[in-house]
């Protein structure tokens, strides 16, 4: 045990130890011998219906971030990432032209309009709630809600 404890640094960036991982707690419990467990009372709610945390403000990117599990680090990659899928000729025939260039403007600024919302949903297979009306692409494959406070 002393073995491990020498190989591990006194300090990590985020001030905890290395072999807990707080941001995806599925993953850590996955490869974990610890289980840890949230008490929630939506917990016996069925998987549709149960509404993600509310989301303070986010940004589109970040919401994406958060959705995807990506480092915030590479924010600058998955917005050049978004505006080469957005700008290629089938997304344009899937979505339209205008709505195609609503998302890209609305990217690029990092803000959010009723196209950014109705490609998260795409994006993400979720409804997304922005300004008291659920965007939905797909409603087949919607597996969770995410709401933009706004």
């Amino acid at each position: 045990m002393e073995l491990i404890k020498k190989e591990i640094p006194d300090e990590h960036e985020s001030k905890e130890t290395m072999w807990i991982y707080k941001d995806n707690k599925t993953l850590f419990n996955k490869y974990s011998q610890i289980e840890t467990q949230e008490i929630s009372p939506i917990n016996s709610l069925p998987q549709l219906l149960k509404s993600q945390p509310k989301t303070k403000k986010n940004s589109p990117l970040e919401l994406i971030i958060h959705y995807t599990e990506c480092s915030d680090k590479m924010k600058k990659e998955i917005k050049d990432k978004l505006i080469e899928l957005i700008s290629m000729p089938e997304f344009s025939k899937a979505f339209g032209v205008k709505k195609s260039a609503e998302i890209i403007s609305a990217i690029t600024r990092d803000s959010w309009n009723q196209s950014t919302a109705l490609f998260i949903s795409f994006l993400l297979d979720s409804s997304v709630v922005y300004k008291e009306k659920p965007y939905i692409y797909n409603k087949n494959k919607v597996t969770k809600e995410i709401v933009v406070m706004n």
